[in-house]
């Protein structure tokens, strides 16, 4: 009976973990063309720490990372934050995979990628 007692409570463990939603976390990383002749890089934050939400995105007119805080985390996904520099809506990056269909604003070219270096909380 002891033995069915601990996987019983694995399996409790397992499920309650396995099955939470994950936790709200930012991370750094640095932007850089793979163009040869460009050589653009920039660091960049996407996301915010647990207490201090913030959304990542891109201006198009400005060609910029731009970075916006938030009122609450709850406004993370729902709202398209505008630029702090210009009264247009921001691209919001969630993900790295995002930044590859960003142009390089250096050379226009579609060749970002995104390296991360640190996650926080």
């Amino acid at each position: 009976m002891k033995t069915f007692g601990k996987l019983f409570l694995l399996a409790i463990f397992f499920g309650v973990f396995l099955f939470a939603a994950p936790a709200v976390a930012g991370e750094k990383g640095i932007v850089s063309c793979s163009t040869p002749e460009c050589g653009y890089h920039s660091n960049l934050t996407i996301g915010g720490g647990m207490k201090s939400p913030s959304v990542t995105g891109y201006c198009r007119s400005t060609k910029q990372f731009v970075r916006v805080k938030l009122k609450s985390w709850d406004d993370y996904r729902k709202i398209i934050p505008k630029c702090p520099d210009c009264p247009e809506p921001i691209l919001p990056i969630y993900d790295k995979g995002q930044v590859a269909e960003i142009p390089c604003p250096q050379c226009g070219n579609l060749s970002l990628r995104y390296q991360r270096r640190l996650m926080f909380d």
